[in-house]
């Protein structure tokens, strides 16, 4: 299906709606085949499946082959997925950036910054693909607002305010408690399982002393422990 163009008579439209999986994979492969200079991505969460990943490295390595680099923004937790390790060994060095933040935005991919693709529903079943050129540069412009705060992929995450026992992680699933979301919504915004969560919570229970979830609140109150490190911690 296909939205009329916003302004002006453009060889191609402004925005189509990509409706089926199939329709979706074909559109960006033909993407990373066309693309000359530049590709950005964006993706939530750290669980990358197998099928993904082959997806993308095919897709990389094409973008490559025309010269092009890459950037990846991922949330934290991909650093210790070992299919993403497997997909950047498949890449030649110095072709792609990585890196990493506590929250992301939706999927989104930038080809030459002449064409947008987003998700037009949740899964990934249909998309839009966006041509219009205000709205890639609007694009453009929140994904660079996010690499700005996003930390290098070879770099070490930060480590949490001297003095508090928690790591990085934990404290960012502190903060996330404290403003009262369940942990559905935890995990979620942190791009992992509900079991992962849950694990982390409970090693969050171990490392404070808390004897229950409401002493665990009590304790996540104080100053120090979920205050501070609302960027990359």
């Amino acid at each position: 299906m296909q939205l009329t163009s916003i302004a002006g008579h453009e060889p191609r439209p402004a925005i189509t709606v990509l409706e089926g999986q199939e329709r979706v994979i074909s559109a960006l492969r033909e993407a990373s085949r066309a693309a000359r200079d530049e590709v950005l991505t964006a993706q939530p969460g750290g669980n990358r499946l197998a099928h993904n990943m082959r997806q993308g490295v095919t897709n990389a390595q094409a973008v490559i082959a025309a010269g092009g680099r890459m950037r990846h923004l991922y949330q934290h937790p991909v650093r210790y997925n070992t299919r993403f390790t497997e997909y950047l060994d498949q890449l030649p060095p110095g072709h792609l950036e990585v890196r990493t933040m506590e929250q992301a935005i939706d999927r989104l991919i930038v080809f030459d910054r002449t064409v947008a693709y987003i998700p037009a529903a949740p899964g990934n079943d249909t998309a839009l693909e966006i041509r219009h050129p205000a709205l890639v540069r609007y694009l453009v412009h929140v994904y660079e607002v996010l690499w700005a705060q996003a930390t290098p992929y070879d770099e070490t995450l930060p480590t949490t305010t001297p003095g508090t026992p928690l790591t990085a992680v934990q404290q960012s699933i502190a903060r996330l408690l404290t403003e009262g979301h369940v942990d559905e919504v935890v995990a979620r915004k942190m791009g992992i399982s509900v079991r992962t969560c849950r694990s982390h919570i409970a090693k969050l229970m171990q490392t404070l002393g808390a004897t229950s979830r409401t002493h665990l609140g009590a304790l996540l109150v104080r100053p120090g422990i979920a205050g501070a490190g609302r960027g990359d911690t």
